[in-house]
């Protein structure tokens, strides 16, 4: 692994001395796909430490990183950005597990530049990933960021209402019924289109998975 992202591990102190022994280090590029199994988060080819720091949830990091010239809107290989990763972390998935700090990430990239609405080269958001995550604490961030609910995946056109409604089968999203009914709640809330149809013609209905999903959308 580069040398920056065995830094961002260690935290904050080692990120500052190298940083100090090489200013031109967030400029680092990820050379090959891998797993960092202390978050659990994969890195793909292509990815920045910022892409790292922010799948950690370490906010003081991604400062860092953000002040010595990294890029908020780097892409890596396949289209996602710092601000993606930022929001897998998952309630029972993720070592780094925390609503607080996710939210603080979150918050910071898009002060810094992130494009709230960016796809990834599936067509997802930042917003489509938390949900899919079962993340409430960061789908609140994003609407209240003015994150759009109406964004669609490239093959099945879901939209964010659409992955909430269903079962993600996601790791670590399993017994997070009180979450999904909670990120419902906050995309109608923020204007999602609970009569839009994905590429099938499935309304939302259709997709719900259980009678509580379903009566959350008729309520």
């Amino acid at each position: 692994m580069e040398p920056l992202f065995e830094a961002i591990l260690e935290g904050a102190v080692a990120v500052a001395r190298l940083l100090q022994r090489d200013p031109n280090a967030p400029q680092t590029r990820a050379a090959k796909d891998t797993l960092v199994k202390a978050i659990p988060h994969p890195v793909n080819a292509g990815d920045t430490g910022l892409h790292l720091a922010a799948a950690a949830l370490d906010e003081k990091v991604a400062f860092m990183l953000l002040e010595a010239g990294s890029v908020p809107n780097a892409q890596n290989r396949r289209g996602a950005r710092p601000l993606h990763y930022a929001c897998d972390p998952r309630p029972n998935g993720s070592a780094v597990w925390n609503p607080g700090a996710q939210a603080a990430v979150i918050r910071l990239l898009v002060e810094r530049g992130a494009d709230i609405d960016a796809r990834d080269a599936g067509g997802a958001t930042a917003l489509h990933r938390a949900v899919r995550a079962r993340s409430a604490a960061a789908v609140r961030q994003l609407l209240e960021l003015g994150a759009r609910t109406d964004r669609w995946l490239k093959r099945r056109r879901s939209s964010p209402l659409h992955l909430a409604a269903q079962s993600t089968g996601a790791g670590g999203t399993s017994g997070t019924q009180k979450e999904q009914l909670e990120i419902i709640e906050l995309l109608l809330r923020h204007g999602a289109d609970l009569g839009a149809m994905d590429a099938a013609g499935r309304t939302l209905l259709d997709w719900a998975t259980s009678r509580e999903v379903r009566e959350s959308l008729q309520s």
